[in-house]
């Protein structure tokens, strides 16, 4: 009888591929002893049975199957043919189907002689053992993440063993480069990402940086000396599927050692990163934007109509000629904004240094109506008031959410449930953390506001002095440039409470 033979080892360790050698020996035996015509043995290396996907060789098998290849299937045992009992049970009828026997050495059964009754307790045992294995293999995770184990791969070190991180000084060079190009020189993630690609540097896995890796940078605090681990787990074991669980599950690790860039130069990334998310994602008047810094004016010019920043034209004809203009306008004309404004760079940049020129000709005065703008948007003694009721939410949103956590302890609600209302408590603390950040920023403007402003016209003063400058240079001192479709200008200056360095 022409048979096939099916074996699989869930890890690709070599003591297990020890044991595969072993069970390919052991079927061509078997094979020999019973007078049977092996045709073929196909085996899944280091692939988990708890699901068909990526079980190539097993898939192989079935297609053989329908070709008529062989008559029998011999399997070792049934956790090795699927931990899965639906995959199982659906595998064990198409070969049915097709008249192929599958033979189960070790419980000495066949599926062409047994009842499907019986088959599918078996196939639920060998289930319900891959998931106590998950259980097993989740505690021992959770126990390994307590004391402090590193992943296998990341860049800025060399993993010496499980819980032990050395620094690796070229790798180290690059993450200090990535925050300073982030903070100093005002870049985004994709530029930095592209600068890294031009100077051929390359990531842990020697590939090309992206947006997303450079971000991974700027957010991890293992590169300012504090680890944590701990933030996913697997939600079902039969499809692998990761979450991220609940910060108040996470573990931190105090690792000074390990700090690359400061813990200052690691907030100051954190504050930065949330001041462009505010900004650029909050809607007016940057809704649909992504922050950029690639050209002089880039999402620095909007539109008062779409509320889209303009976008960077150039028309090379006898000399180069560069403009701005809507970027809705430019994608699909009136359709959708009329705004057909085109601002020349250079003559924008003429305007610029002609009006803040006229700013700090009279500096006191300049000094002055800004302190009265910003007493007339914000009393100082309201911001008190303000932070006080932020805290005071913040209280009763902790209060409520211990309160879900008794009602999921007492049967009350389900798990489901607990995560909806923890994810909504959750965000709703990162938006209030926010804002009683940004009023501190106010306060802390309101203070010092003579010593501030000093800065802020030596700001002006400087920029004055450039020859050349950068969308960076522009930063410090306007928040954006409005523009209408009548043509009309508005520069609007950045407030002292969102300047990045004093």
């Amino acid at each position: 009888m022409r048979i096939a033979a099916y074996c699989r080892v869930s890890t690709d360790k070599e003591e297990q591929l020890d044991s595969l050698e072993n069970q390919k020996e052991f079927f061509s035996e078997y094979a020999e002893k019973h007078g049977h015509t092996l045709i073929r043995l196909y085996a899944d290396e280091g692939i988990s049975g708890t699901s068909l996907k990526k079980r190539n060789e097993f898939l192989r098998l079935i297609k053989d199957a329908r070709l008529g290849l062989f008559e029998s299937v011999v399997v070792k045992d049934i956790s090795r043919f699927a931990r899965n009992t639906v995959d199982f049970l659906q595998s064990i009828r198409e070969l049915k189907v097709l008249g192929v026997n599958i033979i189960f050495i070790t419980a000495n059964m066949q599926s062409l002689g047994e009842s499907e009754f019986v088959l599918t307790i078996f196939g639920a045992m060998a289930q319900e053992e891959s998931a106590n294995l998950s259980k097993r293999v989740k505690f021992g995770k959770k126990i390994n993440a307590q004391k402090g184990r590193v992943p296998q791969r990341i860049f800025g070190y060399d993993r010496i063993d499980n819980f032990t991180l050395k620094i690796n000084y070229h790798e180290a060079q690059v993450v200090r480069e990535i925050y300073r190009l982030y903070l100093e020189e005002g870049l985004g993630c994709r530029t930095i990402s592209l600068q890294l690609n031009r100077e051929q540097r390359k990531t842990k896995y020697d590939c090309e940086w992206n947006p997303r890796a450079v971000r991974r940078v700027l957010t991890n605090s293992i590169y300012c000396g504090h680890y944590v681990n701990h933030k996913y787990e697997i939600a079902d074991y039969l499809t692998g599927k990761q979450v991220r669980i609940s910060p108040e599950e996470y573990f931190h690790h105090e690792r000074p050692e390990w700090a690359i860039v400061s813990p200052e130069v690691f907030a100051q990334a954190q504050s930065q990163m949330n001041q462009r998310r505010t900004q650029y994602d909050s809607g007016e008047p940057f809704k649909g934007a992504r922050y950029s810094s690639k050209h002089l004016f880039s999402t620095l010019i909007k539109c008062e109509h779409c509320g889209r920043s303009f976008c960077r034209k150039h028309y090379t004809y006898v000399n180069t000629r560069v403009y701005w203009k809507c970027t809705t306008n430019d994608q699909y004309t009136a359709e959708r904004c009329d705004n057909t404004v085109k601002l020349e760079e250079a003559d924008l940049l003429s305007e610029l240094r002609m009006y803040f020129a006229s700013l700090i000709q009279d500096k006191e005065k300049f000094m002055a109506e800004i302190l009265a703008t910003m007493e007339k948007q914000l009393p100082t003694q309201q911001i008190p008031d303000e932070t006080h009721r932020i805290e005071q939410r913040q209280k009763e949103l902790l209060l409520k959410k211990n309160r879900y956590q008794e009602m999921y302890a007492n049967d009350i609600i389900s798990m489901e449930e607990l995560k909806t209302q923890i994810t909504k408590i959750t965000e709703e603390l990162q938006s209030l953390n926010c804002e009683l950040e940004r009023w501190a920023r106010s306060l802390e403007a309101r203070k010092h506001a003579d010593s501030f402003l000093k800065q802020y016209v030596q700001e002006i003063e400087r920029f004055l002095h450039l020859e050349t400058m950068t969308n960076m240079d522009l930063r410090k001192i306007i928040d954006h440039i409005s523009v209408n479709k009548d043509g009309n200008v508005r520069i609007i200056l950045k407030k002292l409470e969102n300047m990045d360095t004093f």
